[in-house]
């Protein structure tokens, strides 16, 4: 039982601290964000991480896919924008392959051409430039002839492909115009029709193209957003419910461990109590032996002494008559030395109760009480019907015996009934009196004498409780309980063995 008892401590305080693991935070000590972190659930823990996470990831994959959304949709546009511009103003400045300036009817062609207001309306400036940066054409009429530093796009679209960008308003012949508003500018390049030599290049201001541009990087960066949010919420509510399953168990683990440390606290109680109830059961023993020896050594050998005198006496009588009043005490001494034997070893040797399950022996204890007191009994059972180990039994049935003996010398024997309870688990048996007739007043467990005393040690070494209660105006009430466990061996005997 020691060791059981330290090994349930031992495994007690191992998982009370693995559930409670973790210094407590000092108090007045500021919590810093880590230590936070740590002291939230695993899905706020989640949540927080992730959230950091995803937010990383779609800021930055909603920049890659808005700019790649948005250049795919502004080239597509541009391209297109490019192509009507050039089959528009390619055949009319077919001169520039050969001349250095656009001749006044091509200039008057342009101005027809692009005095439209819708054209206007979607391309409010149009320049043409030269390769060597000069303005050949312009709305702007200021800018024509005059010649630039030429611009990146012009660069990029005398190698024959169609460039986009943002304008430079820094740009001479943007400051030339104060212009305020970003436009992206397309530069196109034109074509002599006979060699395909790149003559000019035309550059248009798309104001269409900034405003779908801004509209793609939106529409990119909402779908981003939106999927995050749908990922975000779906892997939280699995993670929540995972974290609630972890939760519940750590609560459950928690208060497992509690009720292992409150058991073992009480192992090691019932250990001690067990212990000092074996030292004082054994100190008891010892005192009943010797007033056993004292009882045989007052009693029946002094009356045996007595006898071995007589002998002498009818050995020597001189005459019948004093031999017969000899042989008389001999006889006398003897017949009384053997009635106080019998008594001790009648209040020493119980019944043959080794066969007999617990309703019967607390039955036979009963019986033997009514017959020597001639008062009346009332016993009730419940599953009584029961084996039980041979020290129980014992236990049992000196309980019965003292409880109504108390009953029947502090209370006269009234009201005397004796119940017993027993299931998978325990063993209950309590002795009940009414009290004395006439106001006598039931004396409590000090008063009760020597035999409340050595029992409750008997009943303590086996493990169980003796209770003493004296109810007001309703006599006492002698109760015994035994933990019987699931199966506890007393000695080589198993309770659940037998049953």
């Amino acid at each position: 039982m020691g060791g059981d008892a330290l090994s349930m401590v031992e495994v007690s305080d191992i998982v009370v601290q693995t559930v409670k693991r973790g210094p407590p935070h000092p108090q007045g000590r500021k919590r810093t964000p880590l230590g936070w972190f740590k002291a939230q659930t695993l899905s706020i823990q989640f949540l927080a991480a992730s959230g950091v996470l995803i937010l990383f990831t779609t800021l930055i994959a909603g920049y890659l896919i808005s700019e790649i959304t948005s250049g795919n949709a502004v080239r597509n546009k541009a391209g297109a924008a490019a192509l009507l511009v050039q089959s528009m103003t390619e055949p009319i400045v077919q001169e520039l392959a050969s001349a250095d300036v656009l001749p006044p009817q091509d200039i008057a062609q342009l101005d027809r051409l692009l005095a439209d207001p819708s054209f206007r309306q979607r391309f409010p400036h149009l320049e043409i430039w030269k390769p060597d940066g000069t303005v050949a054409y312009s709305l702007s009429k200021e800018l024509i002839n005059r010649r630039f530093d030429p611009p990146l796009g012009l660069r990029e679209a005398l190698s024959g492909d169609v460039a986009v960008l943002r304008a430079d308003l820094s740009a001479p012949e943007h400051t030339m115009r104060n212009f305020h508003n970003r436009y992206l500018e397309i530069y196109s390049p034109l074509r002599e029709h006979s060699s395909g030599r790149i003559i000019a290049v035309a550059e248009i201001h798309e104001a269409v193209l900034a405003d779908e541009a801004a509209r793609q990087r939106w529409i990119s960066w909402g779908a981003v957003a939106l999927v995050s949010a749908f990922l975000m919420a779906g892997l939280f509510g699995i993670v929540q419910r995972g974290s609630r399953t972890i939760e519940l168990q750590r609560q459950h683990l928690t208060q497992r461990a509690e009720e292992a440390e409150a058991t073992s606290a009480e192992i090691l109680q019932l250990r001690e109590r067990a212990r000092l109830a074996s030292l004082e059961l054994a100190a008891l023993n010892e005192r009943f032996i010797r007033s056993i020896g004292a009882d045989l050594h007052d009693g029946p050998s002094q009356l045996i002494g007595f006898a071995v005198l007589q002998t002498e006496q009818v050995r020597t009588a001189r005459s019948p008559a004093h031999r017969r009043t000899a042989l008389a005490a001999l006889k006398e001494a003897l017949d009384t030395a053997l009635a106080e034997i019998r008594m001790i070893a009648k209040a020493l040797i119980l019944p043959e109760i080794e066969h007999l399950g617990a309703e019967a022996i607390i039955a036979r204890a009963i019986k033997l009480h009514q017959a020597r007191t001639g008062s009346k009994v009332t016993f009730e059972a419940r599953n009584a019907n029961i084996e039980l180990p041979p020290a129980i039994k014992t236990c049992l049935y000196r309980f019965v015996q003292e409880g109504l003996n108390n009953a029947y010398r502090h209370a006269d024997g009234n009201g005397q009934q004796v119940r017993c309870r027993i299931d998978a688990r325990s063993i209950e048996v309590s002795v009940h009196d009414s009290g004395r007739q006439g106001g006598g007043v039931t004396e409590t467990g000090r008063g009760a004498g020597m035999g409340i005393y050595g029992l409750r040690q008997r009943i303590e070494s086996l493990g169980g409780r003796l209770s003493f209660e004296r109810m007001l105006g309703r006599g006492a009430r002698l109760k015994m309980k035994i933990e019987l466990g699931g199966g506890v061996p007393v000695g080589d005997y198993n309770i659940a063995d037998h049953r």
